[in-house]
């Protein structure tokens, strides 16, 4: 009685211990924090993508992730990842003409595989995106909705880095608009093969990334830590 008193004060009572889903748990067990002071040479990177039925973080769902390992400045073709999530019915017609897929629930995995597969990929990478931001949000959405939790793992945003690399006291004045995919692209000679699709657009934004690890190295900044202060 005095306990449950005591709780109702400090504003304990109605918390409870969360009970997550099994593949979140192994992933927060298997998880290990990365240390951004070590060599980007040394460091393991998760490049991935998202393609989506729209862009409204609220409503809209994931279609298909892909991503791809970069070990050691490369990226390891072998060790990729390829998912196509089942939804029942069709998609909106619009997105359908960018990214190609119309009948996911013919094509695709359970929205419970498809997270689980991609927390077992990711592991404790340091985890990379073009404008991350959102396919982080609608990771995140896809795990609460399956029992899971956020990703823990450090995140870096190309687009950021570009304009790190161009302006490294002030990056968020640069126009975005200068620094999309295609932008990149353009500026590293990255051929956009497969443009609009996960799988497309992750191997994409590695090549971009290696490339930015190139030219970090070239000024002499060799630790993720110095890429993001």
């Amino acid at each position: 009685m005095i306990w449950n008193t005591i709780k109702q004060h400090l504003g304990l009572a109605n918390k409870q211990n969360i009970n997550h889903s099994d593949f979140y748990s192994t992933y927060l067990n298997r998880f290990t924090k990365h240390d951004v002071q070590k060599p980007i040479y040394d460091q393991s990177f998760c490049v991935f993508d998202t393609e989506t039925t729209g862009l409204d973080m609220a409503k809209d769902k994931i279609l298909s992730i892909g991503a791809v390992r970069v070990c050691q400045q490369s990226m390891d073709i072998a060790d990729s990842l390829s998912i196509v999530i089942s939804h029942e019915g069709e998609q909106d017609e619009s997105a359908a003409v960018i990214h190609g897929l119309v009948k996911t629930a013919e094509q695709g995995i359970t929205p419970e595989k498809a997270v689980s597969l991609f927390y077992q990929f990711v592991g404790s990478d340091i985890i990379v995106g073009h404008h991350v931001a959102f396919d982080i949000h609608m990771i995140h959405k896809l795990s609460s909705a399956c029992g899971g939790g956020p990703l823990k793992n450090v995140t870096l945003d190309t687009a950021f880095l570009a304009k790190r690399l161009d302006h490294p006291t002030d990056p968020h004045s640069l126009d975005r608009k200068e620094y999309t995919l295609d932008k990149l692209c353009q500026r590293f000679s990255v051929l956009p093969k497969a443009r609009h699709t996960a799988d497309g657009d992750a191997w994409i934004t590695a090549l971009v990334f290696l490339k930015l690890l190139d030219r970090f190295e070239r000024k002499g900044i060799r630790r993720v830590g110095q890429m993001v202060k």
